[in-house]
């Protein structure tokens, strides 16, 4: 009879193999400029600038947060001109990055 290992890293959330998980080929992770206000200790995005050009956000479709190490971070699923666009906001270093573009 063989004997399981009952430890998994998996298990943990702050444990990151970059060569085995969280990699996506997809994602852009580019510092962006944002128009933003805060309103009842929520974050409401209003525009971005990524390479030069301004895009209006229509409507916030979702938004979550995650720990991150010991960073929080909250990411926002946007509507700019019928595209959509997955925008998010390091609580730790005030960074806003945009992480993809959603089909």
């Amino acid at each position: 009879m063989q004997q399981q290992n009952s430890f998994s890293p998996k298990a943990r959330w702050d444990r990151f193999e970059p060569d085995k998980a969280g990699f996506n080929a997809d994602a852009l992770d580019e510092r962006i400029e944002v128009l933003a206000f805060f309103k009842h200790a929520k974050i409401f995005p209003k525009s971005f600038i990524w390479n030069n050009k301004e895009y209006q956000i229509d409507k916030i479709t979702y938004n979550w947060q995650e720990h991150i190490g010991q960073a929080l971070i909250n990411y926002f699923s946007v509507n700019c001109a019928g595209q959509m666009y997955q925008i998010s906001f390091n609580n730790t270093t005030f960074r806003w990055q945009i992480d993809k573009i959603m089909q």
